[in-house]
């Protein structure tokens, strides 16, 4: 009995000097990291998408960034979208600092920041960002609290994915942080050890899981940040499906001994490979890496991961090598890396930072169908919206042309006399207006000014909805009445190209 006790007794001595020793492993930066972390306050401020010559109301946020230069900070895109100021507040300094944005890239989320320096008791110091994996791993994290006290929260390293930006529809890496102390995101740094590798992108707080920027991303959006011109990261252009049917196989005559490679199901206009992938081909490897029947390679630290974030890895104008099965061969093929922000698509997956397209005329409010208006439809909104509206934006988004630039919809009317009969028309498509197909919003100003001899404008729509008649008598008379009676400022907003 007593040998038993003495065992028990000299485990748990063990135990409590082993769990000593990791966590003295695990360092703690709080102090080092006062001169490195800041708080940001943001005011911001958007248009309604439905009535897009009205402000929202104002409202404000908050994050957190972390000094990558003596005068520069480095936070998400997120943080600081639609942001109309910012400041900072730095630590041991009661006065905040004005910030602006120097570059913000909503593809990578990130964000560039340059403090004014007249306003700074004393430069920052500038964080350096290490390329380091280590699954299982546990890490730190620290941030400048609103009231300016260093705040730190664990967890662990749980793995490397590829996931779509908080902001955007670019892919990029992603570490994965797992059993979070702490599930708010919002650009707080993430150490192992005394090494910083990420900024947090998301979070949830349900399985405490957060992600990261890695390292690996943030080095490369400084370094173009800083080479004088910025040209962000490539972007697929492309969608792929698994391959893992024989007869599917069968069918593209593909040998027995050829296991690897994934289905081209789709080929866009725009991003990488859109001008040299077919759909039907069968992507082999990428850069010499060989591709799995689902979509993934095996990367020296993350184990299976999908190809795109070899694409996403490259700097626009790089080349990137696809080798395909295409037509009964192998085949290779080189692309360059390419990206492209949301206002080339067909139809944009955001619209931060600026003011809606529209123009009313007669009470008739014409829009571009953007994926904030199909939001507006509330909690899964894919289900809710107008079928041919939610087909242009799931099937077409990514497939501008020379033919069609945006999709332009008739939003809804403002009722007047001048447009009795057709009060409860809208979200459908305008095919014509005037007779000139309509391939912009931009157009309908060239269209209005077309059959100048004629006393109607005519827009024709999709889908057989009868054509809309505009009588242009008075119609400068008219346009002043509804723009005074629903308090319109301006009877239309178009971007110059």
């Amino acid at each position: 009995m007593k040998f038993s006790i003495k065992i028990i007794y000299v485990f748990a001595i063990v135990c409590v000097f082993g769990f000593g020793s990791a966590t003295a492993k695990n360092s703690d930066l709080t102090e080092e990291m006062k001169e490195s972390l800041v708080h940001l306050s943001i005011s911001a401020y958007a248009y309604e998408v439905t009535q897009p010559w009205k402000h929202r109301d104002p409202w404000e946020n908050t994050g957190y960034a972390c000094a990558v230069g003596e005068y520069e900070v480095l936070t998400t895109a997120w943080n600081v979208a639609e942001a109309a100021f910012i400041k900072v507040r730095i630590y041991g300094q009661n006065e905040f600092v004005p910030a602006k944005i120097k570059i913000c890239d909503y593809e990578t989320n990130m964000c560039l920041l340059e403090l004014d320096k007249e306003a700074m008791d004393k430069p920052l110091v500038p964080l350096k960002f290490y390329e380091k994996y280590e699954k299982g791993a546990e890490v730190q994290s620290y941030w400048l609290s609103s009231g300016g006290h260093l705040t730190m929260g664990r967890g662990y390293l749980d793995r490397a994915e590829v996931n779509r930006a908080t902001a955007s529809f670019a892919e990029g890496l992603e570490y994965i942080i797992g059993n979070t102390s702490h599930t708010q995101a919002r650009a707080r740094v993430y150490c192992i050890d005394d090494k910083a590798i990420g900024i947090a992108s998301w979070s949830k707080g349900g399985n405490k899981e957060t992600g990261l920027i890695p390292a690996e991303r943030i080095n490369r959006f400084l370094k173009d940040a800083h080479d004088g011109q910025y040209d962000g990261v490539g972007v697929a252009g492309f969608r792929m499906k698994d391959l893992i049917d024989p007869a599917m196989r069968g069918y593209l005559k593909m040998p027995t001994d050829i296991k690897h490679g994934v289905y081209v199901s789709k080929v866009y206009t725009l991003g990488t490979g859109s001008d040299i992938l077919k759909k039907g081909d069968v992507i082999l490897a990428v850069d010499g890496n060989s591709i799995n029947p689902y979509g993934r390679y095996l990367h020296k630290d993350y184990d299976r991961i999908a190809l795109e974030h070899i694409i996403s890895s490259h700097q626009a104008g790089e080349e990137i090598t696809f080798t395909v099965f295409r037509d009964g061969k192998k085949t290779d093929l080189t692309a360059e890396a390419k990206n492209f922000k949301a206002d080339d698509m067909l139809v944009p997956f955001y619209g931060y930072d600026k003011q809606p397209e529209y123009i009313v005329t007669a009470g008739f409010v014409f829009q571009k169908l953007t994926r904030n208006y199909l939001m507006q439809w509330g909690g899964d909104w894919q289900g809710k919206v107008p079928p041919h509206l939610n087909h242009y934006y799931r099937d077409m988004s990514f497939m501008p042309n020379d033919e069609r630039r945006d999709i332009v919809i008739l939003s809804f009317v403002l009722p007047d006399d001048v447009n009795q009969g057709y009060h409860r028309l809208g979200r459908i498509v305008v095919s014509k207006f005037n007779g000139m197909e309509i391939r912009s919003i931009g157009d309908i100003l060239t269209a209005k000014q077309m059959n100048p001899e004629s006393k109607y404008d005519v827009i024709e729509f999709e889908q057989d909805y009868p054509a809309v008649v505009i009588s242009r008598q008075e119609l400068q008379a008219v346009d002043k009445k509804i723009s005074q009676l629903y308090g319109i400022g301006k009877l239309m907003h178009i971007e110059k190209d």
